[in-house]
């Protein structure tokens, strides 16, 4: 009798283990620590909750991505005074080594539907993230 209880407790705990959910691969915001998704539309501009904006991009497109975060952080007028003005208005960070994080993406969720659009599989990427100062 004693068996089949242990038994039964060793099913149960060995279902329970089964049903565990399978550990997400995260990127973490430079500017407040929190855990992001992995993006899996690169053509996307994607938001933290502390106001920070990130894009994964190839090296070739950064100056271009970070004009179109800029576009999401500030507005038309906004800009226009922020580019003639010698003075920082945001913080930057940028990743340069982000294809080692897609790999390890890819090989843990195989079955998930990615939108590389505008991706070439040649081309490093980075992932850029800004924040405004004020």
């Amino acid at each position: 009798m004693k068996k089949h209880a242990i038994w039964g407790i060793d099913v149960a705990m060995s279902m329970a283990r089964s049903k565990r959910p399978v550990p997400k691969h995260i990127i973490v915001c430079p500017f407040c620590e929190m855990g992001q998704p992995i993006p899996t539309d690169f053509d996307a501009i994607h938001r933290c909750q502390c106001g920070a904006c990130f894009k994964v991009c190839g090296h070739h497109a950064m100056e271009d991505s970070m004009s179109d975060i800029a576009e999401e952080l500030w507005e038309e007028d906004e800009l226009d005074f922020i580019r003639s003005v010698p003075m920082d208005f945001c913080n930057v960070v940028v990743e340069r080594d982000f294809d080692r994080l897609l790999d390890l993406k890819q090989t843990a969720d195989p079955n998930e539907i990615s939108r590389f659009c505008k991706y070439d599989v040649g081309s490093p990427l980075s992932l850029i993230w800004v924040k405004r100062l004020f």
